[in-house]
This record gives C-alpha cells, structure tokens and sequence, in this order.
C-alpha cells in the first residue's frame, strides 16, 4: 500500500509541475498512466479534465470531470469546472445543474453564484438570474462585470434607470468597459440627451482603440 501510495503522489506531482511548466502533452501522459493504473483517481480524472478543457476538447473534459465528481459527490471543484466546461460547450442547462451542485455544498461559493446567473442569463431566466447576480454581489462586490449583466437585464425589462445604474456601477473600477459605455449611451439617447449619449459612444470607441493596440 505505500508503495502505491508513493507511486501515486510521485505520478500526481510530476504531472501538475509538467501542467504548471506549460508541458501539456507531458502533464497529459503522465496522468493517463496513474489513471490507468488507479481509474479511480479523483485527482487524476479532474487533472485529464482540466488539461482537456485547456487544449479545446471539451467533450472529453466533460467526460473526465464528471468521472471525478461520480467518485467525489462533494468535490466543489470539480463540479464548477464540470459547470464550465458545459457552459463552453453550449450546454446551458448542464453548466447550471453543476454550478447549483456547488452551491449545494457551499452556499457561499461566490463564483458559482456569478457563473450560475451567467448560464440562466443565457438560457433566458432573468429573474433568477438577477438574484444569482446579485448574491455574487453581495459575497464579492469587485466582481464588476455582475454589475452590467444586471444592467443588461433591467434593460431587457424596460427598466431604464436601473440599467443606467447598473451599467454606471460597472465602470467604477476603470476609465471605461466599452460594452458598458454603449449601452449606457443608448439609454441617454433614448432618454433625449444625444450629447451624453455621444460622449459616452466616444469613451467607448477609445477604449475599443486603447485594447486593440495593447494586443
């Protein structure tokens, strides 16, 4: 037994310093072979997930992540990765199902909150999608970004103030987020203010030219 045990760890860590190091292929092959020798490696199947999710293959990434949640119900991580990679693959309703299991095992887990209301934003359900939002708020005010997907919903109702609001919110922690500035704009045209609304379409232009020369 310790001598499996210490074949384990020695397999597990030199696959995560090869993933760290950027060696995906190396990473890659030295957990396909602790899997093949302990397929019932939790670590190891969330690991072959991750690696998979990074090189694109998601519906292999899929299948590794729920490998390792059937043999670790309560494994928070790897349900939240299991949420991502359904979200990437368009899979709205999975992606949801996986983050709801986090929050399941932890109530206060603030980034399936946010990443919960992401994939019923998505899949239409706004009003639960808004309070998921607005919990991620709660637990992590910096997460700015909840701030204009909250915009985008009062927008969507027809509530226009609470969407400037929102979107105003959003803009706190830098000059500007063009997406942001946009929609704030078309507010204050349709609100009969055009010079506002041209100063923020000029804000937002500039932050579009500002990112595009950072590339």
């Amino acid at each position: 037994m310790f001598l499996r045990d210490a074949f384990t760890d020695q397999r597990l860590l030199l696959a995560l310093v090869h993933e760290r190091d950027g060696r995906s292929q190396e990473a890659r092959r030295e957990a396909e072979r602790l899997l093949a020798a302990e397929p019932a490696n939790v670590l190891a199947n969330h690991l072959l997930g991750t690696l998979h999710f990074h090189q694109g293959t998601l519906d292999q990434a899929i299948q590794y992540y729920v490998q390792a949640v059937a043999l670790a119900p309560a494994f928070i991580l790897g349900y939240y990765d299991l949420g991502v990679a359904y979200y990437h693959r368009g899979n709205m309703p999975e992606a949801a199902c996986a983050f709801r299991r986090c929050l399941e095992i932890d109530p206060h887990y603030n980034a399936a909150h946010y990443r919960l209301a992401i994939a019923l934003f998505h899949s239409g359900q706004l009003d639960e999608s808004r309070e998921h939002f607005e919990l991620s708020l709660v637990l992590t005010p910096e997460y700015l970004m909840a701030h204009y997907h909250l915009g985008l919903i009062y927008e969507r109702r027809g509530d226009c103030e609470a969407a400037a609001r929102e979107f105003e919110l959003s803009l706190e922690d830098s000059s500007g987020d063009a997406s942001s500035l946009y929609h704030l704009a078309q507010i204050r045209k349709a609100q009969g203010d055009p010079r506002a609304a041209e100063e923020l379409l000029q804000r937002s232009r500039d932050f579009r030219t500002a990112q595009s020369f950072a590339k």
